[in-house]
């Protein structure tokens, strides 16, 4: 059976984990001199209380190199084939660093996944793996590389200063959000980047125009729908009654992801039919 491992972006709790026999690797959540392990140290409502009130802005560090090694060596001495499905390497270096410390480790049984995506759109590929795991890692592969572009992620964010902070989108574009009340569209590309679709005069149009987009599509009814958002429910139920999903949960955003959204964004992540 292969080992499957993943990081703290996937939005799976270390108790989930422990269900789904899997390992969550953190990611650090650094205020000032502060650091946090997310989803161990720090919850989510601990994160944004603190992202509101404190005079230091966060920022994320990837995964530590030390816990990776110790992980594939003990994979080494157990004879475990390992899956790491990380979260996009053109959003974290954490990708790369698994697979310096998996070439360090001189054990060919590692395989490292660049899932191109984050938050909840890395958790459908890993419980897919999970799903699939006692087949090969070739054949776990294949499948989650025919079912990561049909994953999309649509979110509605109250202000773009949180990623241009974080380095993950260039000041020209985040300069557009701060303009006439603006709110940006985002998506991650397939590529994994994050990307700006759409501009709408205030947060009401944004979630139409995300509500417009999901009802055009065909969705895969294999896999749940979730809608999610960061601090704020406010704009996510507004969502919700948009695209009469009220069975779904709500999902609030991790910390390691949250760093670089913002509070009152909002948004949806499904799958597309084949």
């Amino acid at each position: 059976m292969v080992r499957i491992v993943t990081d703290s972006s996937s939005e799976i709790s270390q108790e989930e984990a422990k269900r789904l026999n899997i390992e969550v690797l953190p990611l650090t959540i650094i205020f000032g001199n502060e650091q946090y392990r997310d989803g161990i140290d720090i919850t989510s409502d601990e994160f944004y209380e603190k992202l509101v009130t404190s005079s230091e802005f966060p920022t994320t560090s990837q995964l530590s190199f030390d816990a990776l090694s110790s992980l594939f060596a003990d994979a080494k001495d157990k004879g475990d084939e390992v899956l790491v499905i990380s979260i996009a390497s053109a959003l974290s270096g954490s990708c790369e660093w698994a697979v310096r410390a998996a070439k360090e480790s001189g054990y060919d049984k590692i395989t490292v996944y660049d899932s191109k995506c984050t938050t909840f759109m890395l958790e459908i590929l890993v419980r897919e793996a999970v799903r699939l795991r006692d087949k090969t890692v070739g054949e776990i592969v294949s499948a989650l590389d025919e079912l990561r572009p049909r994953i999309t992620l649509l979110a509605a964010l109250d202000t773009l200063e949180y990623l241009k902070k974080g380095g993950r989108i260039n000041k020209t574009v985040a300069a557009v959000g701060g303009m006439l009340k603006i709110k940006p569209v985002i998506t991650v590309s397939d590529e994994g980047k994050v990307e700006l679709i759409h501009k709408s005069i205030g947060m009401n149009a944004a979630l139409r125009y995300i509500s417009e987009c999901y009802l055009s599509d065909k969705k895969d009814e294999n896999f749940a729908v979730r809608t999610i958002y960061c601090m704020d429910e406010g704009n996510c139920s507004k969502l919700r009654s948009l695209i009469n999903v009220s069975d779904a949960p709500y999902e609030n955003i991790c910390p390691a992801v949250g760093t670089h959204i913002g509070p009152k964004a909002a948004g949806i992540v499904y799958v597309r039919k084949a």
